[in-house]
Protein backbone atom coordinates (compact mmCIF):
# COMPACT_ATOMS: atom_id res chain seq x y z
CA UNK A 1 0.00 0.00 0.00
CA UNK A 2 1.30 3.42 -0.93
CA UNK A 3 1.26 5.61 2.13
CA UNK A 4 2.86 8.88 3.06
CA UNK A 5 4.95 9.21 6.19
CA UNK A 6 5.10 12.59 7.85
CA UNK A 7 7.75 14.75 6.21
CA UNK A 8 8.81 15.89 9.66
CA UNK A 9 9.91 12.36 10.62
CA UNK A 10 13.33 11.38 9.32
CA UNK A 11 13.96 8.23 11.38
CA UNK A 12 11.95 5.20 12.53
CA UNK A 13 12.82 4.93 16.20
CA UNK A 14 9.71 3.11 17.46
CA UNK A 15 8.82 -0.55 16.82
CA UNK A 16 5.58 -0.83 14.86
CA UNK A 17 4.60 -3.96 16.82
CA UNK A 18 5.50 -3.52 20.49
CA UNK A 19 6.40 0.20 20.52
CA UNK A 20 9.90 -0.33 21.90
CA UNK A 21 11.93 2.82 21.24
CA UNK A 22 15.54 2.52 20.14
CA UNK A 23 18.18 5.00 21.31
CA UNK A 24 19.40 6.83 18.18
CA UNK A 25 22.72 7.53 19.90
CA UNK A 26 23.43 3.83 20.52
CA UNK A 27 25.50 2.92 17.46
CA UNK A 28 25.65 -0.72 18.56
CA UNK A 29 21.90 -1.02 17.94
CA UNK A 30 22.27 -0.42 14.20
CA UNK A 31 23.62 -2.26 11.19
CA UNK A 32 24.35 -0.63 7.85
CA UNK A 33 23.17 -2.31 4.65
CA UNK A 34 23.70 -1.38 1.00
CA UNK A 35 20.79 -0.90 -1.38
CA UNK A 36 20.58 -3.90 -3.73
CA UNK A 37 18.98 -2.03 -6.64
CA UNK A 38 21.54 -1.11 -9.30
CA UNK A 39 20.48 2.54 -9.64
CA UNK A 40 21.15 3.11 -5.93
CA UNK A 41 23.76 0.46 -5.20
CA UNK A 42 26.22 2.97 -3.72
CA UNK A 43 23.71 4.12 -1.10
CA UNK A 44 23.63 2.63 2.40
CA UNK A 45 20.98 2.66 5.11
CA UNK A 46 20.79 1.71 8.77
CA UNK A 47 18.49 -0.96 10.20
CA UNK A 48 17.79 -2.14 13.73
CA UNK A 49 16.19 -5.14 15.39
CA UNK A 50 13.69 -4.68 18.19
CA UNK A 51 15.13 -6.54 21.22
CA UNK A 52 11.63 -7.34 22.48
CA UNK A 53 9.72 -8.72 19.46
CA UNK A 54 12.66 -9.21 17.03
CA UNK A 55 11.01 -7.15 14.28
CA UNK A 56 13.51 -5.41 11.97
CA UNK A 57 13.10 -1.74 11.04
CA UNK A 58 14.77 0.51 8.48
CA UNK A 59 15.92 3.58 10.39
CA UNK A 60 16.01 6.01 7.49
CA UNK A 61 12.82 7.58 6.12
CA UNK A 62 13.24 8.35 2.41
CA UNK A 63 11.15 9.47 -0.57
CA UNK A 64 10.00 6.04 -1.74
CA UNK A 65 8.58 7.41 -5.00
CA UNK A 66 12.16 8.25 -5.97
CA UNK A 67 13.35 4.71 -5.33
CA UNK A 68 10.38 2.91 -6.86
CA UNK A 69 10.83 4.87 -10.10
CA UNK A 70 13.74 2.54 -10.92
CA UNK A 71 12.47 -0.66 -9.34
CA UNK A 72 13.57 -3.58 -11.59
CA UNK A 73 10.59 -5.86 -10.88
CA UNK A 74 8.33 -3.48 -12.80
CA UNK A 75 10.18 -4.42 -16.01
CA UNK A 76 9.86 -8.19 -15.56
CA UNK A 77 8.04 -10.42 -18.07
CA UNK A 78 6.20 -13.72 -17.56
CA UNK A 79 9.08 -15.96 -18.62
CA UNK A 80 9.25 -19.73 -18.20
CA UNK A 81 11.09 -19.17 -14.91
CA UNK A 82 8.08 -17.34 -13.47
CA UNK A 83 5.80 -20.01 -14.89
CA UNK A 84 7.64 -22.59 -12.76
CA UNK A 85 7.76 -20.69 -9.46
CA UNK A 86 4.23 -19.29 -9.77
CA UNK A 87 3.01 -22.87 -9.94
CA UNK A 88 4.31 -23.24 -6.41
CA UNK A 89 2.51 -20.08 -5.28
CA UNK A 90 -0.71 -21.24 -6.93
CA UNK A 91 -0.51 -24.54 -5.05
CA UNK A 92 -0.35 -22.68 -1.74
CA UNK A 93 -3.72 -21.19 -2.65
CA UNK A 94 -5.35 -24.30 -4.12
CA UNK A 95 -4.32 -26.23 -1.00
CA UNK A 96 -6.97 -24.14 0.74
CA UNK A 97 -9.70 -24.50 -1.82
CA UNK A 98 -8.91 -21.82 -4.40
CA UNK A 99 -10.51 -22.78 -7.72
CA UNK A 100 -11.55 -21.26 -11.04
CA UNK A 101 -14.95 -20.39 -9.58
CA UNK A 102 -13.47 -18.10 -6.93
CA UNK A 103 -12.52 -14.43 -7.11
CA UNK A 104 -8.99 -13.38 -6.19
CA UNK A 105 -7.24 -10.06 -5.65
CA UNK A 106 -3.46 -9.88 -5.93
CA UNK A 107 -2.84 -6.77 -3.82
CA UNK A 108 0.59 -5.38 -4.62
CA UNK A 109 0.83 -7.21 -7.94
CA UNK A 110 3.46 -4.90 -9.43
CA UNK A 111 3.07 -2.73 -12.49
CA UNK A 112 2.93 -5.81 -14.72
CA UNK A 113 0.67 -8.12 -12.67
CA UNK A 114 2.63 -11.24 -13.58
CA UNK A 115 0.85 -13.61 -11.21
CA UNK A 116 -2.55 -12.37 -12.38
CA UNK A 117 -1.45 -13.00 -15.97
CA UNK A 118 -0.26 -16.48 -14.95
CA UNK A 119 -3.62 -17.34 -13.35
CA UNK A 120 -5.68 -15.97 -16.24
CA UNK A 121 -3.69 -18.06 -18.70
CA UNK A 122 -4.77 -21.11 -16.69
CA UNK A 123 -8.46 -20.30 -16.71
CA UNK A 124 -8.77 -18.43 -13.40
CA UNK A 125 -10.85 -15.73 -15.07
CA UNK A 126 -12.05 -13.89 -11.96
CA UNK A 127 -8.59 -12.73 -10.88
CA UNK A 128 -7.69 -9.09 -10.39
CA UNK A 129 -4.57 -7.17 -9.50
CA UNK A 130 -3.88 -3.83 -7.88
CA UNK A 131 -0.66 -2.01 -7.07
CA UNK A 132 -0.52 1.57 -5.78
CA UNK A 133 2.76 2.16 -7.64
CA UNK A 134 1.37 0.98 -10.99
CA UNK A 135 -0.10 3.38 -13.60
CA UNK A 136 -3.78 4.18 -13.08
CA UNK A 137 -4.58 3.02 -16.60
CA UNK A 138 -3.21 -0.39 -15.65
CA UNK A 139 -2.96 -2.24 -12.35
CA UNK A 140 -2.98 1.03 -10.44
CA UNK A 141 -6.66 1.56 -11.25
CA UNK A 142 -8.38 2.13 -7.87
CA UNK A 143 -11.78 1.10 -9.27
CA UNK A 144 -10.49 -2.49 -9.11
CA UNK A 145 -10.96 -2.28 -5.35
CA UNK A 146 -14.58 -1.24 -5.77
CA UNK A 147 -15.69 -4.36 -7.63
CA UNK A 148 -16.90 -6.06 -4.46
CA UNK A 149 -15.40 -8.43 -1.92
CA UNK A 150 -12.99 -11.19 -2.88
CA UNK A 151 -12.96 -14.87 -1.90
CA UNK A 152 -9.15 -14.90 -1.80
CA UNK A 153 -6.54 -12.19 -1.42
CA UNK A 154 -2.83 -12.60 -2.07
CA UNK A 155 -0.44 -10.05 -0.59
CA UNK A 156 3.04 -11.23 -1.54
CA UNK A 157 6.00 -9.05 -0.56
CA UNK A 158 3.82 -6.08 0.37
CA UNK A 159 3.46 -5.70 4.14
CA UNK A 160 7.16 -5.08 4.64
CA UNK A 161 6.91 -2.11 2.26
CA UNK A 162 4.24 -0.15 4.18
CA UNK A 163 4.63 2.18 7.12
CA UNK A 164 1.61 1.09 9.14
CA UNK A 165 0.71 -2.62 8.83
CA UNK A 166 -2.59 -2.12 10.64
CA UNK A 167 -3.77 0.33 7.98
CA UNK A 168 -2.86 -2.11 5.20
CA UNK A 169 -4.50 -5.12 6.82
CA UNK A 170 -7.61 -3.15 7.71
CA UNK A 171 -7.91 -2.21 4.04
CA UNK A 172 -7.48 -5.83 2.97
CA UNK A 173 -10.01 -6.95 5.57
CA UNK A 174 -12.60 -4.63 4.02
CA UNK A 175 -11.96 -6.27 0.64
CA UNK A 176 -12.12 -9.88 1.88
CA UNK A 177 -15.39 -11.80 1.88
CA UNK A 178 -16.61 -13.33 5.17
CA UNK A 179 -15.04 -16.76 5.40
CA UNK A 180 -12.47 -15.73 2.79
CA UNK A 181 -8.77 -16.53 2.77
CA UNK A 182 -5.78 -14.22 2.67
CA UNK A 183 -2.21 -15.37 2.00
CA UNK A 184 0.53 -13.01 3.19
CA UNK A 185 4.09 -13.68 2.08
CA UNK A 186 7.00 -11.68 3.47
CA UNK A 187 10.60 -12.03 4.69
CA UNK A 188 11.07 -13.67 8.09
CA UNK A 189 12.95 -11.37 10.45
CA UNK A 190 13.82 -14.25 12.75
CA UNK A 191 16.05 -15.80 10.07
CA UNK A 192 17.86 -12.70 8.82
CA UNK A 193 21.40 -12.01 10.02
CA UNK A 194 22.02 -8.28 10.51
CA UNK A 195 25.70 -8.93 11.18
CA UNK A 196 26.47 -9.82 7.55
CA UNK A 197 25.36 -6.90 5.37
CA UNK A 198 27.92 -8.01 2.78
CA UNK A 199 26.11 -11.26 1.96
CA UNK A 200 23.33 -11.30 -0.66
CA UNK A 201 21.61 -14.06 1.35
CA UNK A 202 20.80 -11.32 3.86
CA UNK A 203 20.92 -7.96 2.08
CA UNK A 204 18.52 -9.13 -0.65
CA UNK A 205 15.84 -9.70 2.00
CA UNK A 206 16.66 -6.72 4.23
CA UNK A 207 16.34 -4.79 0.93
CA UNK A 208 16.86 -1.23 2.14
CA UNK A 209 15.28 1.29 1.83
CA UNK A 210 12.26 -0.52 0.33
CA UNK A 211 11.58 -2.81 3.30
CA UNK A 212 10.43 -0.56 6.11
CA UNK A 213 9.51 -3.22 8.69
CA UNK A 214 10.26 -6.95 8.59
CA UNK A 215 8.22 -9.25 10.82
CA UNK A 216 8.57 -12.57 12.58
CA UNK A 217 5.94 -15.29 12.37
CA UNK A 218 4.67 -14.33 15.81
CA UNK A 219 4.33 -10.64 14.99
CA UNK A 220 2.63 -11.33 11.65
CA UNK A 221 0.13 -13.69 13.28
CA UNK A 222 -0.52 -11.00 15.89
CA UNK A 223 -1.27 -8.47 13.14
CA UNK A 224 -3.67 -10.91 11.49
CA UNK A 225 -5.47 -11.67 14.74
CA UNK A 226 -5.94 -7.92 15.27
CA UNK A 227 -8.20 -8.10 12.19
CA UNK A 228 -10.07 -11.10 13.57
CA UNK A 229 -8.36 -13.54 11.19
CA UNK A 230 -7.40 -17.07 12.16
CA UNK A 231 -3.97 -18.34 11.04
CA UNK A 232 -4.63 -21.73 9.43
CA UNK A 233 -1.36 -22.54 7.65
CA UNK A 234 2.30 -21.56 7.75
CA UNK A 235 4.84 -21.92 4.95
CA UNK A 236 8.38 -21.70 6.28
CA UNK A 237 10.01 -20.59 3.04
CA UNK A 238 9.31 -18.42 0.00
CA UNK A 239 7.29 -19.81 -2.89
CA UNK A 240 10.34 -19.47 -5.17
CA UNK A 241 12.54 -21.53 -2.82
CA UNK A 242 12.05 -24.96 -4.39
CA UNK A 243 13.95 -28.27 -4.75
CA UNK A 244 14.16 -27.80 -8.53
CA UNK A 245 17.67 -27.26 -9.92
CA UNK A 246 18.60 -23.60 -9.47
CA UNK A 247 15.17 -22.51 -8.21
CA UNK A 248 16.07 -21.67 -4.62
CA UNK A 249 17.14 -18.69 -2.58
CA UNK A 250 20.76 -19.76 -1.99
CA UNK A 251 21.34 -20.32 -5.71
CA UNK A 252 19.75 -16.97 -6.55
CA UNK A 253 21.93 -15.12 -4.05
CA UNK A 254 25.05 -16.82 -5.38
CA UNK A 255 24.06 -15.97 -8.95
CA UNK A 256 23.59 -12.29 -8.02
CA UNK A 257 27.04 -12.21 -6.43
CA UNK A 258 28.61 -13.35 -9.73
CA UNK A 259 27.73 -9.97 -11.23
CA UNK A 260 27.32 -6.57 -9.55
CA UNK A 261 25.38 -7.84 -6.52
CA UNK A 262 22.19 -6.05 -7.52
CA UNK A 263 18.75 -7.65 -7.59
CA UNK A 264 18.39 -6.26 -11.14
CA UNK A 265 20.40 -9.27 -12.30
CA UNK A 266 17.52 -11.61 -11.42
CA UNK A 267 15.18 -9.79 -13.83
CA UNK A 268 17.61 -9.81 -16.76
CA UNK A 269 18.20 -12.65 -19.26
CA UNK A 270 19.79 -15.58 -17.46
CA UNK A 271 23.50 -15.87 -18.22
CA UNK A 272 23.87 -19.63 -18.20
CA UNK A 273 27.50 -19.65 -19.29
CA UNK A 274 28.75 -17.63 -16.36
CA UNK A 275 26.54 -19.51 -13.90
CA UNK A 276 27.90 -22.89 -15.01
CA UNK A 277 31.50 -21.75 -14.46
CA UNK A 278 30.80 -21.17 -10.76
CA UNK A 279 31.20 -24.27 -8.60
CA UNK A 280 29.47 -22.42 -5.75
CA UNK A 281 26.43 -21.71 -7.91
CA UNK A 282 26.27 -25.32 -9.10
CA UNK A 283 26.50 -26.55 -5.52
CA UNK A 284 23.63 -24.37 -4.34
CA UNK A 285 21.63 -24.99 -7.52
CA UNK A 286 21.59 -28.67 -6.46
CA UNK A 287 21.58 -28.48 -2.66
CA UNK A 288 20.39 -24.94 -1.87
CA UNK A 289 16.82 -25.96 -1.06
CA UNK A 290 18.02 -28.25 1.74
CA UNK A 291 20.52 -25.65 2.99
CA UNK A 292 17.95 -22.84 2.96
CA UNK A 293 18.15 -20.03 5.50
CA UNK A 294 14.31 -19.92 5.42
CA UNK A 295 14.55 -16.17 4.90
CA UNK A 296 10.94 -15.94 3.73
CA UNK A 297 7.59 -17.15 5.02
CA UNK A 298 3.89 -17.05 4.24
CA UNK A 299 0.84 -17.33 6.47
CA UNK A 300 -2.63 -18.27 5.30
CA UNK A 301 -5.37 -16.59 7.34
CA UNK A 302 -9.11 -17.12 7.24
CA UNK A 303 -11.63 -14.40 7.97
CA UNK A 304 -14.48 -15.36 10.27
CA UNK A 305 -17.95 -15.73 8.80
Amino acid sequence: MKDKYSSTITQRLECSICHYRVDPNDESAFSTFPCNVRAFIDEKFKVWRCPDCQTIHCLDVVDLDHYYAKFPLFEAKLTWIYQVIYGNLCRQLTKHGFSKTHSLLDYGCGANGLFVEYLRQRGFANCHGYDPYAPEDGFGDPTTLQSGSFDYILSQDVIEHVEDPHVLLSKLNSLLSPGGYILIGTPDAANLNLNRPDLPDDYNFVHVPYHLHIYTRESLEYLGRCQGWEPIDFFDRRFDDTPLFGFNGRAMSTYVSLFDGSVDTVFEPFKLGKALTSFKFLFYAIFGYWLSFHSGMAIMFRKSI
